[in-house]
């Protein structure tokens, strides 16, 4: 999901020529949730990542780059505390589905960038485990590689009845089917 492979060559650190591994970090990511409450209101949320990994050599991307995500979804926290409670138990239902996964797929769009300061543009595929239901998921983010780590910052939406996810509601109205999820995931190289 990190990783690129371009025909433009780009001078990057040397240590890119072989299988690199990036552990994820839980407390230098952020993961954030937007969705329409029962009157309109934008309601945010955060979830925790619980760990991660990404995994690829720059020579052969697109046979060797991988990314695993496993998010804590008794995490969910919007600032108060009876809504976090009604998602994580009646939504998100916890003591069943305890963790949200992603798992890449493969890359579906790369954009290497003209200098190693700037961005990668990415778009990767793979499986979303989210409340019991497994979905292909397309994500674009934007990369970037800094020393020792890569920062990975995204936005992609889903539809909560995709996933089997009630829709809220407060008697005769109902809340927004669907989730817009933004991320900033920061992995550290590993020897």
């Amino acid at each position: 999901m990190f990783f690129l492979s371009f025909a433009t060559p780009v001078s990057f650190p040397p240590a890119f020529a072989e299988l690199q591994r990036f552990s994820l970090s839980p407390d230098e990511s952020q993961i954030a949730t937007k969705t329409d409450d029962p009157f309109g209101n934008v309601v945010k949320g955060a979830l925790r990542l619980r760990q991660g990994e990404a995994r690829g050599d720059m020579d052969r991307l697109q046979e060797t780059a991988t990314v695993s995500l496993v998010i804590d979804a008794s995490s969910y926290n919007s600032g108060i505390g009876l809504r976090d409670q009604d998602i994580q138990e009646q939504y998100l239902e916890v003591r069943q589905y305890p963790v949200i996964r992603f798992d890449s797929a493969g890359i579906q769009k790369i954009e290497r960038p003209s200098s190693p300061k700037e961005p990668w543009q990415i778009t990767v595929r793979g499986q979303l485990d989210l409340h019991g239901v497994q979905r292909e998921v397309t994500v674009p983010l934007r990369l970037l590689y800094q020393g020792n780590k890569i920062i990975a910052e995204g936005s992609f939406r889903l539809l909560l009845e995709q996933f089997k996810i009630p829709v809220p509601r407060l008697l005769v109205w109902k809340a927004g089917n669907e989730v817009q999820v933004d991320f900033r995931i920061v992995g550290e190289r590993q020897p």
